[in-house]
């Protein structure tokens, strides 16, 4: 039923309670289309409470004795908005032909104006035209990342500040003094790595070739929000808030003898997925988006170029397994719902997803349906790390009895 599109109507508590003291026995409960209410020698009784239609209060609103009622709304709205139920009903009624949506492929929807370029993953079969096998040093291109990197120029206006004569050196303990201060503020992860070329948009020129990476955890108030103003005036006060951090993280430098150059979340200097995933933060998902093991797919990233030239920059792969978890899941792919994310088989039996930035309301309306889906975003890291593990063991011992 379109009401709850396929939520369990037993989860919903939503139906009529009688107080029979009050109940003066009008009868009038007794024209319920959905027949909740039995008639008894004692007067009426709630029959059948989840016959109830959802939301419906029409009969505790002509009961003469107003001896009907009805659970709060809010708890009631409240469980929709988590469930995602309105979105659900939406798309429910949309493909019963009961409800027309324009066409999101008739705009320019996603975060902006005109297309970019789609953007490919792939198992890096090595046929056709499909590009190479993504790692820390082989980041998948991208002309402007969506979510990341797609709101226009933010220059860094307090380069000025530099100090004429910056140290480029640090030590394990100011490392720690600017974590320390990083974190608590209200940045979650902190990585750092070499600013390589093709991590740099075209027609961009970071001041330095070192970069200290930020990110900083969505709430859930933006992550429970459909699609909409109000999601993308979240989106937009995350953006914001990350911004302001950033350029206090760089002037924290300034103030300790170092040179620095904020990038703004919202800019479009580096591709900032690829960056925290070279950085050592985690590794981009199937959606495009970096997951980390300290917020999954739910960040906002941002960077610090800085002439620092020993900063603890990590050599190593160890979130690359996420791809291959993310291959064989795809709830990204059935969780968007502007199709912006399509899976399609290569010629060898593989699978890549391509990345249609124009459909992507991510950044237009704030849509985070692909990260709440995640289950990344659902349980912890580490025990869908060693259940992945586990499930990898299995398959090679079964495929070693078999050979």
């Amino acid at each position: 039923m379109a009401w709850f599109a396929g939520y369990p109507r037993e989860k919903i508590q939503w139906y009529p309670t009688i107080d029979l003291e009050k109940c003066v026995e009008c009868g009038i409960c007794m024209n319920c289309g959905a027949k909740v209410y039995k008639w008894t020698e004692d007067g009426p009784v709630v029959d059948k409470p989840y016959k109830c239609t959802v939301g419906c209060t029409t009969c505790a609103t002509l009961c003469q004795g107003n001896a009907i009622s009805f659970p709060d709304k809010k708890a009631l709205r409240e469980l929709y908005q988590k469930e995602r139920i309105w979105s659900k009903v939406k798309k429910e009624l949309t493909e019963d032909g009961r409800l027309k949506v324009k066409d999101s492929s008739d705009a320019a929807t996603g975060c902006c104006e005109t297309p970019a370029p789609q953007k490919v993953e792939n198992e890096g079969c090595g046929c056709g035209t499909a590009e190479p096998f993504e790692s820390a040093e082989n980041p998948p291109e991208e002309e402007g990342e969506c979510s990341c990197g797609c709101g226009g120029d933010y220059p860094d206006e307090s380069v000025k500040n530099n100090p004429a004569k910056p140290k480029n050196q640090v030590d394990d303990d100011f490392i720690q003094k600017l974590e320390d201060y990083a974190h608590s503020i209200g940045i979650k992860s902190i990585g750092y790595a070499n600013v390589t070329p093709e991590l740099i948009n075209p027609g961009q020129s970071p001041l330095f070739s070192n970069a200290i990476v930020l990110t900083m955890e969505m709430s859930d108030d933006l992550i429970l929000t459909d699609p909409g103003t109000e999601a993308q005036a979240l989106n937009d006060e995350h953006y914001e808030k990350l911004g302001k951090l950033t350029y206090q993280i760089a002037d924290f430098l300034r103030e300790n003898g170092f040179a620095a150059e904020a990038a703004h979340p919202y800019g479009n200097v580096v591709k900032f997925s690829p960056l925290g995933q070279k950085a050592g933060l985690g590794w981009i998902g199937q959606s495009g988006l970096l997951i980390t093991p300290a917020s999954g797919p739910r960040q906002k990233i941002s960077a610090i170029f800085t002439n620092i030239e020993n900063l603890p920059v990590k050599d190593d792969d160890e979130h690359s397994w996420i791809e291959e978890y993310c291959n064989r899941c795809g709830k990204c792919i059935k969780a968007c719902p502007e199709k912006a994310l399509i899976e399609t088989e290569t010629c060898c039996g593989g699978k890549e997803t391509q990345f249609v930035e124009s459909l992507c309301i991510g950044c237009s309306e704030g849509c985070t349906y692909c990260i709440e889906d995640c289950p990344f975003d659902q349980k912890e890291y580490i025990d869908i790390k060693s259940r992945f593990v586990r499930m990898n063991a299995k398959l090679s011992e079964k495929r070693n009895k078999t050979s």
